[in-house]
């Protein structure tokens, strides 16, 4: 069974720094039609991303998950082969009416956009042509497992990142108070406003939908036991150095667990040489939360900030000015990020100018009380460390270079069963120092110069040493490796994959709503809907508000959060209605305690 990491590109360069630390599989934005507006990419930059992927064998999926306005169909098709000409391995879709059209034999997985999160509807997709689904976050492993137990197509899961605390694509909010729609890309992250909150007792101001980040990595070998097989890092908005060291951190774990059973093998060839140690918490990173993976009920928000703090340092023990000591076992760094809560409830932040001896130097005055707990959150000399971190990943070569009956040659063997041979006729000329023409041949077949390649060992098989000139030499080498990274090339092969018709599978859709939460926004999803037994599909609420829904419908419970959930607390009344508001706008707190869910509806 292959296990995949698959790791996010904001662009080209992120997209080599994740496959550089480790990533099995990226996935990217195209130019337009992609869940994250602000990370989209040329045609051309794609193409370059896959052409380096596939060295690798990794591949790149193409992120193409917002829904799609009738005007935008055509377009959006047409994009779909473009993307499948320079090879994407894959297209990553939410609009269901893209089914409904002409597609390219491509492979299609399911966003999470698409609210995956039940066995029935998991087996839907499988039934209407998608090979990989993105399972929902909220997921629990008993869930997870059941989808397994119930289907054959390949589960894709969350391990890190930010997560939206609605269910993904079922979010409203946005769309409703600032006409931007977290299904069109441009959602304006309502979830991490300060909010007024009454109902829960007295009124107080809180971050009341802000999730921490989520953190899978000490699950990973009970996801791998449940059935997933891609293991997803979120951050198509990330920088360079969050993805080089969340790749590296999750490749370890992985290829630990991969060494442990013989049943699991890497999804990508190559070896990384990372010269850093890997931390989460060393680059962007809030407060962390495992979400639901265990507990059906979890309190997973920071209701103080929704910012990310870092690494915990300890406690301030003295400040005095710009001198400040810190209660800490880590050693700190000019040019350090420091952050803390102050006495309105604000994360602030503070640089380090110099720090020796226990002593901090800050770059202003600052009035921080004894015993403010402080984070780090910008490590100076970590930065650097990643910064440096480049062209880490190699595939590893034996070399045997051996004389023929009419000259010399070299063949190149890689771990993965690929092998070039190239010969060179030409007359044999004695070696007068048998020594130097040994170790001349060694030390020139060892370098592969800005290739791919490493070379890890030379052997010689002649019947006595031999003259070679080093220009010959070199350009014996080169040839032999360009042949072999042909080679590789040629041998990689994405399975064939036929675009399911949608005759074959007409049926009832999975259990939802017959409502506005279809996000049915084009023709073709129309069509696609009736097909499956939709009658009357309802219109997208980016087309029609339909505020008689939710605006948003979570798993997350703010009366849980605060201590006030009735089924845990039998002294709170089940009726108390609860408001949220932020400086524009006030919406209304609905319970379903049935279900364990919250609704942010409007008022």
């Amino acid at each position: 069974m292959q296990i995949e990491l698959l790791s996010p590109a904001k662009n080209y360069d992120c997209g080599v720094a994740a496959i550089q630390h480790g990533a099995d599989a990226v996935y990217i934005g195209a130019a337009a039609f992609g869940a994250r507006a602000a990370a989209a990419n040329s045609l051309a930059d794609i193409a370059r991303l896959i052409d380096y992927a596939h060295q690798f064998h990794a591949r790149v999926y193409v992120a193409l998950n917002t829904i799609l306005f009738d005007h935008e169909i055509n377009d959006a098709v047409q994009l779909c082969w473009q993307l499948h000409e320079i090879g994407a391995d894959a297209l990553i879709i939410q609009d269901l009416g893209l089914l409904a059209s002409n597609l390219p034999p491509i492979p299609l997985h399911a966003s999470t956009q698409l609210n995956n999160r039940t066995a029935e509807k998991v087996q839907f997709l499988e039934s209407v042509g998608f090979s990989q689904v993105v399972l929902a976050r909220e997921l629990s492993l008993t869930q997870i497992q059941e989808i397994r137990t119930n289907t054959k197509i390949a589960l894709e899961c969350f391990v890190h990142g930010a997560v939206c605390v609605c269910y993904s694509g079922q979010c409203y909010l946005s769309a409703y108070a600032q006409g931007r729609s977290g299904n069109r890309g441009v959602c304006s992250q309502m979830c991490r406003h300060k909010y007024k909150v009454e109902g829960l007792g007295e009124s107080f101001e809180a971050y009341a939908l802000s999730p921490m980040d989520l953190h899978l990595g000490h699950k990973i070998p009970e996801l791998m036991a449940a059935g997933v097989t891609s293991f997803k890092i979120e951050g198509r908005l990330k920088d360079s150095a969050y993805v080089k060291n969340t790749t590296a951190y999750f490749r370890r774990i992985l290829d630990a667990e991969i060494a442990k059973n013989l049943h699991y093998r890497r999804a990508s060839q190559g070896v990384e040489t990372v010269s850093f140690t890997p931390d989460i918490h060393k680059t962007f990173a809030r407060a962390f939360t495992d979400y639901y993976i265990e507990k059906p009920r979890n309190t997973i928000a920071d209701l103080e900030t929704p910012k990310a703090r870092g690494e915990y340092l300890g406690n301030v023990a003295f400040l005095q000015g710009k001198t400040l000591r810190i209660e800490t076992a880590k050693t700190l760094h000019n040019g350090d990020g420091l952050c803390f809560i102050d006495s309105q409830g604000e994360l602030q932040g503070v640089r380090v100018n110099s720090a020796k001896n226990g002593n901090i130097e800050l770059s202003q005055n600052s009035t921080i009380p004894i015993g403010t707990q402080i984070w780090r959150n910008y490590s100076a000399d970590f930065h650097k460390q990643v910064e440096q971190s480049e062209n880490c990943r190699h595939i590893e070569v034996d070399a045997l270079f051996c004389e023929t009956e009419h000259g010399y040659a070299l063949t190149l063997n890689d771990d993965y069963g690929n092998s070039a041979t190239i010969e060179e006729h030409t007359e044999a000329q004695q070696a007068k120092n048998p020594e130097k023409a040994e170790e001349s041949v060694r030390t020139q077949l060892r370098k592969s110069g800005d290739t791919i390649f490493t070379i890890r060992t030379v052997e010689i098989s002649w019947r006595q040493p031999l003259f070679i000139p080093i220009a010959a030499l070199n350009e014996l080498r080169r040839s032999t490796l360009n042949k072999l990274q042909s080679i590789r090339l040629q041998n990689f092969i994405t399975p064939p994959f036929a675009i399911v018709e949608r005759s074959r599978n007409k049926g009832l859709l999975y259990p939802l709503p017959h409502d506005t939460r279809l996000n049915c926004a084009n023709e073709k999803a129309q069509e696609f809907f009736k097909h499956h037994g939709v009658e009357n599909p309802a219109p997208a609420f980016e087309i029609e508000q339909n505020t008689a829904i939710p605006l948003m419908t979570t798993k997350y419970c703010l009366r849980f959060e605060t201590g006030n959930c009735p089924r845990t607390n039998k002294n709170i009344p089940n009726a108390q209605e609860v408001y949220i508001s932020d400086n524009k706008h006030r919406f209304r707190l609905s319970f379903n305690c049935a279900q364990c869910e919250m609704n942010v509806c409007s008022t």
